[in-house]
């Protein structure tokens, strides 16, 4: 991957500096802990993936049929194709088609998953992302009607309890709240895993300010139970494509919690 950011993200000088960047280029190599999940990052500053010419790539292999509706993301992910390239010539770098896919094999092997963000002029990231099957993490238990749920409290920038004059909607449908002077979108839990609260008036309940790839929102919970150093276990096999749920772990109290996914509750918000 690292060789591919060379070989295909970074432009020659002179084009670098027709683009207005440095003429040294940077790829960066970084690895952190999220949600339940180790993430390595590589990114680059490249000239960013080529929608255009991969969709077109596609349609000659036969991968997609031309009148195909995608995505952004989803032809990015077509890169991952056996034998798939873009190159124009192969180098000893890189330019075969082979080693993309081989690297989606491994990390679908270890229950994980590739997600790629890609700007036109400005470079292309690609994170890897690998469950923990056995992990500590400090966590923030919370409860939503007669269940328990553990944020991870590296994901939790504060808590409060909102009144009524922070409180807006727009558009007629999407809650906000005013925090720090600037409007936050609320995810009712509740809501996103269809279960029956304590309470439905956010001035009766808690609201997290949580943070998920730089993205601010803030969760409405019922209560706050406190903080706690629990131990990631995996929902096997049957649970394991739940959007927004991380794992699982057992509570002080011999209760079940589920960790949080903040990444997924955000995405998957209603």
């Amino acid at each position: 991957m690292v060789r591919n950011s060379v070989d295909h993200g970074i432009e020659p000088p002179e084009e670098r500096i027709a683009a207005g960047k440095d003429t040294t280029a940077h790829i960066r190599v970084s690895a952190y802990h999220q949600s339940g999940q180790i993430v390595v990052a590589i990114s680059d500053d490249g000239r960013g993936l080529n929608r255009e010419k991969i969709l077109a790539k596609a349609v000659q292999n036969g991968l997609i049929h031309s009148t195909a509706q995608l995505s952004d993301n989803e032809i990015f992910q077509l890169i991952f194709e056996p034998g798939f390239s873009t190159a124009d010539k192969v180098t000893d770098i890189s330019g075969r088609g082979v080693g993309m896919d081989v690297v989606r094999r491994h990390v679908q092997k270890l229950r994980g998953r590739i997600d790629i963000q890609s700007k036109a002029g400005q470079g292309t990231t690609f994170f890897l992302k690998l469950p923990l099957t056995l992990a500590i993490i400090e966590g923030l238990v919370v409860v939503v009607g007669a269940q328990r749920y553990i944020a991870p409290i590296f994901s939790v920038r504060e808590m409060f309890r909102p009144t009524p004059e922070m409180l807006s909607t727009v558009q007629g449908t999407r809650e906000m709240v005013m925090v720090r002077g600037g409007l936050l979108p609320i995810v009712r839990l509740h809501q996103r895993f269809s279960i029956e609260p304590r309470t439905t008036a956010l001035t009766e309940g808690t609201l997290i300010v949580a943070e998920s790839q730089g993205h601010q929102f803030c969760l409405f919970v019922d209560d706050l139970v406190g903080k706690q150093e629990v131990v990631i276990k995996s929902l096997g096999q049957s649970f394991k494509d739940v959007v927004g749920i991380a794992g699982c772990a057992i509570l002080g109290d011999g209760r079940v919690g589920l960790i949080l996914d903040i990444e997924g509750v955000f995405k998957g918000r209603q």
